[in-house]
């Protein structure tokens, strides 16, 4: 694949991400979140499954992958974004989310070999924790409710989830069909959110409004069915820290799409946090000694 529709991509990716933390927010006003969570994730895993039956492409996958997949970066993620969101504002939950580079370093230097543990990168990724911090911090004196700081707590812990589901696509993807290892994934996840959802939520209280539907929809196909694809398909071309950098680039998308369409606050604060996460990427990834 060349280079051209590598960067292509990588740049649609952070398009889309950026403002699916928004419309997560705006889902939440009328649906529960693991139900919410786990419509989007049933219904993008049926329909990229159902895109490959019409593709005449195996449905046959790697079982531990997927399983993998749809646990921890689908279920587990998702679950824990769905529920803080109610608490912590859409832009800024986008922000802290930002550490799952830090994570995906930590886990490539122990399972990836071709992506050892640079100073460079370390310098780069403190730099970004920085503005990780202020975000936190912003957090709590922005949020609503009792359960802010555990909220923000539950968005800096989820990547965890999606950095070990990173890797692990990166060290098994070779030879796999990534329209099909999604797919099971994704449906794996979903289900798992709904069982979630089915004793603690109440469904019968959902309001079916043109904001839920819409919501609904749109992440599942553009949020989750068009992104996870894609970024399976990256993860064959960039290494996995490169790709975990989409994280810190989209709170820049989210703050500005939750200021237009849910008038949430953006800070001073806030704005420096997010220039401090950017600061970090150019330290880690731009090659200096190259230019000397």
């Amino acid at each position: 694949m060349s280079r051209a529709v590598v960067w292509t991509l990588y740049a649609a990716l952070v398009l889309v991400w950026s403002s699916t933390w928004v419309v997560i927010a705006l889902g939440l006003e009328d649906v529960a979140p693991f139900f919410g969570a786990g419509i989007r994730f049933t219904l993008a895993g049926a329909g990229v499954l159902a895109a490959a039956v019409a593709l005449k492409r195996s449905l046959r996958t790697d079982v531990l992958l997927a399983g993998l997949i749809g646990v921890l970066p689908f279920a587990t993620s998702y679950g824990l974004i769905y529920w803080a969101e109610q608490y912590v504002t859409s832009g800024l939950a986008a922000v802290l989310f930002g550490v799952l580079p830090l994570y995906v370093a930590l886990l490539a230097a122990l399972f990836l070999p071709a992506e050892p543990l640079r100073p460079r990168l370390l310098v780069g990724v403190g730099i970004a924790l920085g503005g990780l911090v202020l975000a936190f911090n912003e957090s709590l004196d922005l949020g609503s409710g009792e359960h802010t700081a555990l909220a923000a707590l539950a968005i800096v812990l989820s990547p965890l989830a999606s950095a070990i589901g990173n890797v692990a696509t990166k060290k098994r993807i070779a030879g796999l069909d990534p329209l099909v290892m999604n797919g099971w994934a994704m449906l794996t996840g979903g289900l798992l959110l709904l069982a979630v959802s089915a004793p603690t939520e109440d469904w019968g209280a959902t309001t079916w409004s043109l904001n839920s539907i819409g919501s609904i929809l749109y992440l599942a196909a553009f949020g989750t069915g068009f992104t996870f694809v894609t970024l399976t398909v990256l993860l064959r071309e960039l290494p996995a820290v490169t790709t975990s950098f989409i994280s810190m680039i989209i709170p820049f998308g989210a703050l500005v799409l939750g200021a237009l369409f849910r008038d949430e606050p953006v800070t001073a604060i806030a704005v420096f946090g997010a220039m401090l996460v950017v600061a970090g990427i150019v330290v880690a990834q731009f090659p200096f000694g190259r230019m000397r």
